[in-house]
């Protein structure tokens, strides 16, 4: 039991460790990228934009001010985590890489602070410890577009406009809660982005609000495009320092890894909980090979959106993706950019592929067929939601895979639990 509890005190420490190096290293590049004095123009343009989808933040503020401003919301996010003594799992991970990966292309420190205050008060109000609502500290600002908004186009003076932005972060982050809880049980943990799928919900209606009162809700698609080699060099040297660091913490013990692969990846996965923190890192190394090489193979885009979702993938690597229950689920979203949308390098098909990765534990429960399907059908459902939701929901393909995950583990169980009729 001793030895056990040391081996999870070790896991979580160099969680911690992996987590904290991320962050540093996204400062240290952007300022290899850029002047100091170019990026604190661009850190300062980030909260006077909108920052509904698609805004890429290499182009609004420039590459070394993106990669500045996610490191600082990687920071903040891992200052929250000690602060309420969150301990370091698979999950941890995830929600630090995708905080890091979205600071790319649409959250930033002034509009995701909001968010925490309102699942405060969600923890006060029923009485558990915020450690407890991490998750739905990090995971809702996916609606951050919201703050930044009421703060942009409220008609009163700057004081009053950050107060009223504070007060609708605080107001979604503390009502997201239960919705999550609700979404959750809807699609088994089969779709690994269920605060998008909840955020997709709740920003449909708030959007609709908007439009009923006269207000103009339009998408945007700022996208820069191009492989940038300073954003390249970061891809292969983070997925190269991963899988190393993987390969010595595990002693050459592949056989770890082959048991993470075992998988099926469904919600809630902790993978370093189940497998160690050795086979965790060669995963996330393996996974952002997987996401970039597709992103190449493809002659595809390396700029802020893309990048963060790689950094998503990555993430979640240590809590339910793995190259065997995803790979199938690209496959499918490039089946159908070439029978259906035929254009593989739109934007919006681009991060299909690489977000619909949250569909994986559909293909590691029920095979890579219906992975393939999952991913195919993801790429329809997504290019239709986006304008629903008014851009307004950073993780859109969670909203998407969150439909499809709910549709299609109905149908999928209902085939598998069929017996067939006796004569």
């Amino acid at each position: 039991m001793n030895k056990e509890k040391k081996k999870d005190n070790f896991d979580s420490a160099a969680a911690k460790i992996s987590c904290l190096a991320l962050a540093l290293s996204l400062v240290v590049t952007g300022f290899m990228l850029d002047s100091p004095q170019n990026i604190m123009s661009g850190l300062m343009n980030f909260p006077l934009h909108p920052d509904v989808l698609l805004s890429d933040y290499f182009v609004i503020g420039g590459a070394g001010a993106a990669f500045v401003n996610a490191g600082i919301v990687t920071f903040i996010s891992i200052g929250l985590t000690f602060i309420i003594d969150t301990t370091y799992s698979g999950s941890t991970i995830a929600m630090i890489y995708l905080m890091a990966g979205f600071a790319l292309f649409g959250k930033n420190p002034f509009n995701i602070l909001p968010f925490f205050a309102g699942v405060w008060l969600y923890s006060r109000h029923v009485g558990r410890p915020m450690r407890k609502y991490t998750n739905a500290a990090l995971f809702s600002t996916t609606l951050s577009p919201f703050v930044t908004t009421v703060f942009l186009y409220r008609p009163f003076n700057p004081v009053i406009n950050v107060l009223l932005a504070f007060a609708v972060g605080a107001f979604i982050g503390y009502i997201i809660i239960p919705l999550a809880e609700h979404t959750f049980s809807s699609h088994m943990g089969y779709s690994l982005f269920n605060y998008g799928f909840a955020g997709g919900l709740l920003a449909l209606v708030l959007t609709s609000v908007l439009r009923a009162v006269g207000n103009t809700v339009e998408t945007a698609l700022i996208w820069n495009k191009g492989v940038p080699v300073p954003a390249l060099i970061y891809v292969m040297v983070l997925t190269s320092v991963l899988i190393i660091s993987g390969l010595i913490l595990c002693k050459g013990e592949m056989k770890r890894l082959l048991a993470l692969f075992r998988h099926s990846g469904q919600s809630p996965s902790d993978f370093v909980n189940t497998d160690g923190i050795g086979p965790v890192l060669i995963n996330m190394g393996l996974m952002g090979l997987v996401c970039l090489s597709y992103i190449l193979l493809i002659g595809g885009d390396l700029n802020g959106p893309v990048l963060g979702a790689i950094l998503t993938s990555v993430g979640f690597a240590a809590a339910g993706e793995h190259p065997k229950n995803s790979i199938s689920v690209i496959v499918g979203v490039y089946l159908a950019s070439v029978f259906i949308v035929h254009d593989a390098h739109a934007p919006s098909v681009q991060l299909a592929a690489l977000f619909g990765t949250a569909l994986a534990p559909i293909s590691g429960q029920f095979g890579a067929v219906y992975g393939i399907a999952a991913g195919f059908l993801h790429t329809c459902v997504v290019l239709a939601v986006g304008p629903l939701c008014g851009g307004y929901n950073l993780y859109n393909n969670g909203f998407a895979a969150g439909l499809v995950a709910f549709i299609m583990v109905a149908v999928i169980q209902d085939l598998l639990n069929r017996k067939p009729k006796e004569d």
